[in-house]
């Protein structure tokens, strides 16, 4: 995989858009990284970036497979949705300020709109893990919109 930029391959931007890059990326597994720093949106000022932003981290970084997808195809980044986050445990309570973060996911199950992800972010050592469900709909406008009254 070439060198493409997570922009190119999530619908998110600033100041939600949270990796800093894509290291690999297949259309079943990828790996991200992030460095924790101030300019997060989410940082706590002497504490660090806090554990549970670590679901946001893997739901992102699986987003860049739908976007290695789609871009093989000639087609734009488009949006899921999150179902849920299982056995999502963390080493500590904060991601440390200045920590790498590597944050892999691979896929163990999909029918085609529904996926499962097993997910890891590792710092120097495992720091949390989870399994991800997602639904990715055709049309993710037109099932917002069903979902309107």
């Amino acid at each position: 995989m070439e060198n493409i930029p997570v922009d190119e391959l999530i619908a998110h931007r600033a100041p939600m858009k949270l990796l800093d890059r894509l290291i690999s990326a297949s259309e079943v597994a990828a790996v991200a990284e992030l460095t924790v720093r101030p300019d997060n949106p989410f940082y706590l000022a002497g504490l660090g970036l806090p554990a549970y932003v670590g679901i946001e981290l893997m739901a992102q970084t699986i987003s860049t497979i739908d976007g290695i997808i789609r871009r093989n195809v000639g087609a734009a980044p488009k949006i899921g949705f999150l179902l849920g986050c299982r056995r999502y445990t963390a080493r500590d309570a904060y991601f440390r300020d200045g920590a790498k973060l590597s944050i892999s996911v691979d896929r163990v199950f999909t029918d085609g709109t529904m996926f499962s992800f097993a997910c890891r972010i590792d710092d120097d050592q495992e720091f949390s893990k989870g399994s991800m469900n997602v639904y990715a709909p055709p049309d993710p406008e037109a099932f917002l919109k069903r979902l309107s009254p």
